[in-house]
């Protein structure tokens, strides 16, 4: 593809990213893109056992991988859906469940492997004429000129031509940068907007657990005073006795329990979760990382703007971190659809501050009330555990609340 004038131009081939190509590319035939990742390495493929970074794929998020041709391929592969959510709070006997029977729907999600949904999103931007995705490319340096953005990568990553010869790589010049690179946000930060952050100091530790007693396509939550901890159903390997783990643990906690043999371990692990599944028989590898919300001060520069983590990063007790990056993917496109029909630049000013507008307080509520959830749940104040727990009984014994908080989750 000749890079000399493209139409979008995409830093960050992460599941936000691509699902940003890819649905521009489907509304667009005619626009030229480009996918420009960092990472030189090939996506590795896909194993036979569970990868222990899941989604938890709401309703909208499902539509949006349908509309661009990915769901089949996810469906395909492994994709679990989950028809009830039980939550309960470790200090206490408050309790909410929540059944897809409560708004007549098959189900309210579907658990979802990362890389499952990466491969996917991969094998259908390599069928789309209109797309190009340029394995690494650091970007390094820019400049603005006749409407254009000018990409310039490192220097190091010169190429070799046929005699050997070493080369500049070659500039990326297009209309409109979306920067969709990751909380670490290199056009972020070379758009000079600055962030509101967050820590935790928490550790998120993941892995896949192998439990005695079947989920029963249950996505489990427990609310300890520590962080919760999620049980997230699997299927496809020929059971129903896997579930993704997520243990969200102060970071004291976290350094201990990430010390401990996966026996021993397990035996940690089934007690915090009540023994609910029955004795955990087995762990995958853990894997673990940092808690920390961030949130961009603006979502848009001249002519270029920023989605899904780039511009904000949630606590993952709900589950909605890359549901919002999707939600961002579907307005930006939305807005860039809206301009084209008016006759204006895709990167004008008006476009991508109706995006910014229409995105951003929605991102920040969704931040406030993740905060809120875990200040709530982490006071051992006897006050605060007999507010929340009365709010869990209160919202189970209701069904209009109850039917209210699926539908507002669902839409994310």
């Amino acid at each position: 593809m000749n890079r000399h004038r493209l139409d979008f131009a995409i830093v960050g081939a992460g599941m936000v990213g691509m699902a940003q190509a890819a649905l521009l590319a489907v509304r667009h035939p005619d626009m030229r893109l480009a996918l420009l990742e960092a990472s030189s390495e090939a996506v590795p493929p896909l194993s036979e056992e569970y990868e222990p970074r899941v989604v938890a794929l709401t309703q909208a998020s499902r539509e949006l991988l349908e509309e661009v041709g990915a769901w089949d391929a996810i469906t395909g592969r492994r994709a679990c859906p989950y028809v009830e959510m039980r939550v309960w709070d470790a200090d206490g006997t408050g309790s909410v469940r929540f059944n897809s029977r409560d708004v007549q729907l098959p189900n309210l999600g579907h658990i979802v492997e990362n890389n499952v949904i990466v491969a996917a999103l991969r094998a259908r931007l390599e069928t789309l004429p209109n797309v190009e995705v340029v394995n690494g490319f650091r970007l390094e340096s820019w400049w603005r000129d006749c409407g254009l953005w000018h990409l310039q990568p490192r220097g190091e990553e010169r190429l070799s031509d046929a005699d050997g010869l070493r080369q500049q790589p070659e500039i990326v010049r297009t209309r409109l940068l979306i920067g969709a690179d990751g909380a670490r946000s290199k056009v972020r930060d070379l758009l000079r907007i600055r962030s509101q952050d967050t820590d935790y100091h928490q550790t998120a530790l993941v892995c896949v657990a192998r439990s005695e007693k079947s989920h029963r396509h249950t996505a489990w939550q427990r609310f300890l005073q520590t962080g919760p901890l999620a049980f997230l159903p699997l299927a496809g390997l020929g059971d129903e006795n896997h579930c993704a783990v997520v243990w969200s643990a102060d970071e004291g906690l976290a350094r201990e329990l990430l010390m401990l043999d996966d026996q021993a371990f397990a035996l940690n692990l089934e007690k915090a979760f009540e023994s609910r599944l029955g004795n955990v028989e087995a762990v995958s590898e853990r894997f673990s990382f940092p808690l920390r919300a961030r949130h961009a001060e603006r979502y848009r520069g001249p002519g270029a703007v920023l989605v899904g983590d780039a511009a904000h990063s949630i606590h993952p007790l709900a589950g909605q971190g890359v549901n919002l990056g999707f939600q961002d993917v579907r307005v930006l496109a939305d807005e860039i659809d809206r301009a084209m029909s008016r006759g204006l630049e895709p990167s004008h000013a008006s476009v991508l501050a109706r995006y910014e507008r229409r995105r951003r307080g929605d991102n920040a509520a969704t931040l406030k009330a993740m905060s809120a959830f875990k200040s709530l749940f982490g006071a051992g104040d006897v006050h605060w555990r007999w507010l929340r727990n009365t709010g869990l009984s209160m919202v189970d014994a209701s069904p209009m609340l109850k039917k209210r908080i699926i539908m507002r989750a669902m839409a994310v």
